[in-house]
């Protein structure tokens, strides 16, 4: 998807690599092949945020719904940095070089955290802790980028796929009803293994 934008009285096409409402859906945050991360109201034509900090293409966007304007967005093979943006503020929280490009970000509904899925050059699933965004699993399994994320409607499972033609499904995250519990980490091709 692109659009044509009118900046400084000139007019140039952009490529829009992702987009993600936010869970009161007052707000949709636009990543964009230039490196830009917009955020968008309802409101308003233009965006009413603007944040120029990556490197390169944003793709990965995700809204926590933990905390009203949290907004994670991911930057492609030049940039590999995970950043954290409070949009209530319009405030640059962190960034976390997480040392490959970053291809999806999904935050957990049962907890404060965060997943994301890489592609050049480790291929790997990572689960953060928010908001020391210290890192709680390196899941590896896939053999090219893991270009798709998916999280299931209990909250608890993800299902991963890349170009080695795989799918993987995780059981990342507790169940509402036991978020202090601890397990063993694990995965499983095409089947269903837990990480806690």
């Amino acid at each position: 998807m692109d659009y044509l934008e009118n900046i400084g009285g000139m007019w140039g096409w952009h490529l829009v690599c992702g987009l993600k409402w936010s869970y009161d859906n007052c707000q949709l945050a636009s990543g964009e092949n230039d490196n830009r991360l917009f955020v968008w109201n309802q409101h308003s034509p233009q965006p009413v945020l603007k944040y120029c900090e990556h490197t390169a293409a944003v793709k990965a966007i995700a809204w926590s719904p933990h905390l009203n304007g949290l907004l994670a967005s991911g930057g492609g093979t030049a940039d590999r940095c995970i950043r954290l943006w409070n949009t209530s503020t319009n405030s640059h929280l962190s960034c976390m070089d997480t040392g490959s490009q970053v291809c999806n970000l999904v935050w957990s509904k049962n907890v404060n955290e965060l997943v994301s899925t890489h592609g050049y050059s480790q291929n790997q699933i990572i689960v953060w802790r928010y908001p020391t965004m210290s890192k709680l699993a390196t899941l590896t399994g896939h053999t090219y980028r893991v270009l798709y994320l998916a999280i299931s409607p209990d909250g608890q499972t993800i299902v991963t796929g890349a170009g080695d033609e795989t799918l993987w499904l995780w059981n990342v995250f507790p169940s509402p009803k036991s978020q202090n519990s601890d397990t063993d980490i694990g995965a499983s091709s095409l089947g269903r293994t837990q990480i806690r």
